[in-house]
C-alpha cells in the first residue's frame, strides 16, 4: 500500500492511502489503518482518501462533506469541473 500526506489548496491535511485491491481487501486495510495508529476521528487528518470501497468509519465534517473520500470519485469530479474554464 502507498500512503501519501500532505496539504491541499485549502490548507487541509490529507492523506492518500493507495492500494493494490487484489492483495489488500478492506480487513487488510482496516488493520493497516489500525496497525499505523490511523484514526477517522482524531484531527491529524482532514481528509482521508483511499481508492476502492472500503469500510473506514466516515464522519461528516463542519462544512457537511464527508472526511473518508474514494480516490476514484474526487478523481471524475475534479477531472469535469469546468466551472474556471
Amino acid at each position: 500500500m502507498r500512503v501519501v500526506e500532505g496539504t491541499n489548496p485549502d490548507g487541509d491535511r490529507a492523506i492518500f492511502l493507495w492500494r493494490n485491491l487484489d492483495e489488500i481487501n478492506n480487513e487488510a486495510l482496516d488493520e493497516c489503518f489500525k496497525k499505523k495508529d490511523y484514526n477517522t476521528k482524531d484531527q491529524e487528518y482532514d481528509l482521508i482518501y483511499v481508492n476502492g470501497d472500503n469500510n473506514l468509519e466516515n464522519l461528516r465534517r463542519g462544512d457537511q462533506t464527508w472526511k473518508v473520500r474514494l480516490i476514484e470519485e474526487e478523481f471524475g469530479r475534479l477531472m469535469f469541473d469546468v466551472s474556471d474554464i
